[in-house]
């Protein structure tokens, strides 16, 4: 009798647990095995020490599963603009890898920690400073 009453109680208990986090019940196991996937929205945005964040409605960056990317963009007079390609995500050394389609195979590698983005690109003489953070 005590083992049916106490394999009862575990089973209530890992139900209630299944009601009370409904967003692990409905698969979002994924976003613990790979917490870097996701929606990061641009806070800096600046070469050498102009900001040119002002300039636009919002900058995002969507990691997705299966090692794609997306960068959306919309500067305030104007449309919309979307570039896509290829990531690697190394969670040891907490780098993210991007891989630049529409230029042929060019890679660069960034600092990705505790959900903040940091990306340093020199431009000619001068350096454009991105830092994206998740949502």
């Amino acid at each position: 009798m005590k083992r049916h009453v106490i394999k009862s109680s575990m089973l209530v208990g890992v139900v209630t647990l299944l009601f009370a986090l409904p967003n692990f019940s409905k698969g979002d196991l994924k976003d613990i095995a790979k917490p870097h996937l996701g929606i990061y929205e641009c806070k800096i945005a600046r070469v050498d020490e102009t900001d040119y964040l002002e300039r636009f409605s919002y900058i995002r960056l969507e990691l997705k599963d299966g090692g794609r990317y997306e960068l959306a963009f919309r500067e305030k007079e104007g449309a919309e603009k979307r570039k896509t390609g290829k990531y690697r995500y190394d969670e040891k050394r907490e780098t993210l890898t991007l891989y630049l389609d529409d230029v042929g195979i060019v890679k660069k590698e960034f600092p990705l920690k505790k959900g903040i983005l940091s990306v340093q690109v020199a431009l000619g003489e001068k350096t454009m400073c991105l830092q994206f953070e998740q949502k």
